[in-house]
């Protein structure tokens, strides 16, 4: 059967090999092993700046096969550098050119997929949303496209549809386009993932994650900023700016929030709950999980992306801001990523919908002063530095924090003492190859 994606996407289903899970068997619940993606090799190819990457979910045992086979660009031999995160793996191939497909062949199989060229174009200075869903109905999508298109400036969405089956491409892009947003849908019929026993409730939800680096690669490195939210998600700002504004106007480029749970209480019989039903709060309730918005340009944009954080970057915490929240909708869901069942007899206090705390907000552009020249110059250098920093590994930051180090220390040591220049280059030379023996790369 053929399986519809718009991702260049590598299966092991026709294999004997397959992807073992690293959840103990204690903590998987009934019907884990048939909803773990043991087969998807790879879920994206792209080509960009002499270099094919792979974004996997995350390969687990399979990182065995990528070392054992034979991996080719068009037929080329090429050697394979794999990360691996919490739950993707990325896997960098050298080339020049771009090629047409990447190839793994291992004991007489052979599995491929084309390579895709990025787009940054698509995208390039736009507010945009990137969000995934499956069967939601058209008018909460609707409703969640056309509220942060209002209220918060959102221009654009990347709309990743895991095998819906009640509409296709052109009802979704429709009632996008209806919302006030520019569409962008890709399919992909992969599995979401298992859901296990805490603490492995989400470890091995790879989708997701794949899905989001995977667009972030091709299409999202202009855009102005990125939020990522769900479709029972609606942003808020208890302040003037918007959410994209904050990220995309801000010295890192990253601001995070977190949430509050709403529900609704709608009369049996009612046709479609929506958003603006969840006006009740449950006082006391655990906050929901981060949401973020993110300047691709900026200095945080290398770094992996994950739905509450970015991965590779130690610093999340230090971007948590109260100027926005989020509403998470109960009952805005048709159960596929989780129970949307309240609990019996929990007590609720009404609160205004989010749309009437929309209207209570005056809101206005963010205005600020521009920088001069030199200024903007500046920013740019340390930006770009920046984003090559945090792309680095741990232990490649750790190896150019201490090169850094070296270098102030030398500086510092002239500016205190008269010994001659050499001495001190010497001495920084020496300090740099001992340095860089802790990561021979």
């Amino acid at each position: 059967m053929d399986v519809i994606s718009d991702f260049s996407t590598c299966s092991l289903q026709d294999t004997p090999f397959r992807r073992r899970s690293r959840v103990a068997p204690g903590y998987r619940t009934p019907g884990y092993d048939a909803a773990f993606d043991a087969t998807t090799l790879w879920m994206d190819a792209v080509w960009q700046d002499g270099a094919v990457t792979l974004t996997c979910p995350r390969l687990n045992n399979l990182a065995a096969l990528l070392k054992r086979g034979r991996l080719t660009l068009d037929g080329r031999p090429v050697r394979a550098s794999v990360r691996s995160f919490y739950r993707h793996s990325v896997v960098t191939l050298k080339s020049p050119q771009r090629p047409e497909s990447v190839a793994l062949e291992i004991d007489g199989h052979r599995v491929e997929s084309s390579v895709r060229e990025t787009e940054p174009e698509r995208f390039r200075d736009r507010n945009v949303i990137v969000t995934m869903s499956r069967d939601n109905d058209l008018v909460w999508i609707e409703d969640f496209a056309r509220f942060h298109a209002e209220s918060q400036g959102a221009e654009a969405i990347a709309f990743i549809d895991n095998g819906s089956s009640g509409y296709g491409v052109a009802e979704l892009e429709a009632c996008l386009e209806r919302a006030g947003l520019d569409p962008l849908v890709l399919r992909t019929e992969l599995p979401f993932g298992p859901r296990g026993i805490k603490p492995h409730a989400n470890s091995e939800l790879f989708l997701q994650t794949c899905a989001l680096n995977a667009v972030r690669l091709r299409y999202l490195q202009e855009a102005r900023a990125v939020l990522f939210c769900d479709i029972d998600e609606l942003v808020l700002s208890r302040g003037e700016d918007t959410v994209f504004d904050a990220a995309a106007l801000s010295r890192f480029g990253y601001t995070r929030f977190r949430g509050v749970w709403r529900h609704a209480r709608v009369a049996p019989g009612t046709a479609v709950v929506r958003h603006a039903d969840h006006v009740f709060r449950r006082p006391g309730e655990a906050p929901c999980p981060h949401k973020w918005c993110v300047r691709p340009s900026g200095p945080v944009g290398q770094t992996q992306w994950r739905p509450h954080s970015l991965e590779g970057f130690h610093f999340n915490w230090l971007f948590d801001s109260s100027a926005f929240t989020f509403h998470h909708c109960r009952q805005i869901t048709t159960g596929w990523k989780r129970n949307p069942a309240s609990r019996a007899g929990a007590a609720m206090v009404e609160d205004l919908s989010a749309a009437a705390l929309v209207q209570r907000r005056a809101r206005g552009a963010l205005v600020r002063p521009a920088p001069s020249r030199l200024r903007r110059q500046v920013g740019r250098l340390a930006e770009a530095v920046s984003r090559q920093f945090f792309g680095l590994t741990a232990l490649r930051q750790l190896t150019t924090a201490a090169v850094i180090l070296c270098c102030f220390s030398v500086v510092l040591e002239e500016a205190l003492d008269n010994d001659p220049p050499q001495q001190e280059i010497y001495a920084f030379l020496d300090a740099v190859k001992r340095v860089s023996q802790l990561d021979p790369f």
